[in-house]
């Protein structure tokens, strides 16, 4: 199964080279400069390209970004499930020590034990 996920991922990464290229031959100016994108904020970082980036790279920044976000996210989410789990854990090893020692303990035969029928001599 596990080979077949990385065929899978293969493909779809040589399918987006071929997209990637695809894109940077159709997004071409008449006079045959590519065409570029402003991102505001990263502009004013930017001082060698004041006229914006590619359209790929921009594609490809943004994906990045995006694979990152969604890896400190799962992050975030796998840490808050392992201390979950780790609380459960204690929780159940608490309850097995309170019922082990309910199972060990010594149940009293002192029971005194009443009748309920009234004797003749209280009538």
């Amino acid at each position: 199964m596990k080979i077949f996920k990385y065929m899978l991922f293969v493909v779809i990464l040589i399918f987006s080279v071929f997209f990637i290229i695809q894109l940077t031959e159709l997004n071409q100016m008449n006079d045959g400069s590519p065409i570029r994108i402003k991102i505001p904020y990263l502009i004013e970082i930017d001082a060698v390209n004041p006229d914006g980036i590619k359209v790929w790279e921009a594609i490809i920044l943004t994906l990045s970004a995006g694979v990152f976000l969604g890896f400190i996210i799962a992050l975030f989410q796998m840490i808050a499930q392992k201390s979950e789990i780790i609380s459960l854990k204690s929780k159940i090893r608490r309850l097995n020590s309170e019922l082990d020692n309910l199972r060990n303990h010594d149940i009293d035969d002192d029971i005194e034990i009443n009748d309920d029928n009234i004797e003749d001599s209280e009538i």
